[in-house]
């Protein structure tokens, strides 16, 4: 006869040996449930949610299609940019018209990527003429607080050498470093509300059409980039340059949500001071701005209202005697 072991001897009965695996078994089943809610209710520890990048508009140079910016785009997106999120747009007559004009277009083209996108601010990524149309809505249209980040590739800021393009009105305003447009746009400082603004700009030592290549920096910009080597892109490929599209995103990524907020687009306050809407010519004629050279010019504030002409119309607020301001809130 064989005596059981102490070990067995010391076992419980099997009836309560079975009672007490059940419970175990119920108990095991039920932390493994509570295991799975939690898996599914708390997210895991290292999962990141994806970046909301604010909207960027991208916007060819004097003459170009939106097509030009196709590449831009796609590199955009392909590297995880929102397709809703991105939109290539040029002015009425592609950047050939007086530029002024074409900042206030990019103004309406701004406040309506904001309120389909529900963005607080965009970025604006220019090449060539259309660097100067966004830094003048920037600095004088109200832009300052919709922009994030301004992106100039290969713009003329302080003008170019390479001016046999003036039957353009565009590019008599870039044609020299000291036109009436540059001087008023670079006046103060070039990178207007830099304090809200992040600026970026990108200039190649092979370009030939923005020149000097130094023109395209921005004395206080963020990050001015130069491109140098024999494998430098041109004028007309740096725009789709893949180094210089890398720094693109690296530089926006870096910049996000460094700025202030803002509040979706609403209805601003009305201005105070008397509104007075004409041509430009009639403003002169009024003794509200000035004309210098075929320019136009609001008394007092100084600001740049465009070409002095009876085709040019401009919205001015009186702020003071003998001081206007451009006010596009004006009607």
């Amino acid at each position: 006869m064989l005596l059981p072991t102490p070990a067995e001897a010391a076992r419980p009965s099997g009836r309560t040996r079975r009672g007490r695996g059940l419970l175990a078994a119920a108990l095991s089943a039920g932390a493994a449930a509570l295991t799975a809610v939690a898996a599914f209710a708390v997210p895991s520890a290292t999962a990141t949610a994806a970046p909301v990048h604010d909207p960027v508009i991208m916007i060819p140079g004097m003459t170009g299609n939106t097509t030009s910016m196709d590449t831009m785009k796609s590199n955009l997106q392909s590297n995880g940019w929102p397709a809703d999120r991105l939109f290539t747009w040029t002015d009425s007559s592609k950047m050939t018209q007086d530029l002024a004009v074409a900042a206030r277009e990019l103004g309406a083209k701004v406040d309506q990527v904001r309120s389909q996108t529900g963005a607080s601010r965009v970025v604006l990524a220019t090449w060539s003429a259309s660097t100067l149309a966004a830094r003048y809505y920037i600095k004088n249209l109200g832009g300052g607080d919709k922009v994030s980040q301004y992106i100039g590739f290969a713009g003329p800021q302080h003008g170019t050498t390479n001016n046999g393009c003036q039957f353009y009105v565009s590019c008599q305003q870039f044609a020299s470093p000291n036109t009436p447009f540059l001087r008023a746009l670079n006046s103060g400082t070039e990178v207007p509300h830099s304090n809200k603004v992040a600026y970026m700009t990108v200039r190649s030592v092979n370009d030939i059409n923005a020149a000097p290549y130094d023109t395209a920096k921005l004395e206080g910009a963020h990050l001015n980039y130069l491109m140098s080597g024999p494998t430098a892109p041109t004028h007309f490929t740096i725009i789709r340059d893949a180094t210089a599209l890398a720094e693109m995103r690296r530089f926006i990524k870096e910049h996000e949500g460094t700025t202030p907020p803002t509040t979706p687009p609403t209805t601003p306050p009305p201005s105070s001071g008397t509104c007075y809407i004409t041509s430009n010519t009639g403003h002169v004629q009024a003794g509200r701005a000035r004309a210098v050279w075929g320019q136009t010019y609001a008394n007092g504030s100084n600001q740049y209202m465009g070409y002095h002409s009876a085709y040019v119309t401009t919205k001015l607020r009186q702020k003071a005697d003998n001081h206007y301001v451009i006010d596009n809130t004006c009607t």
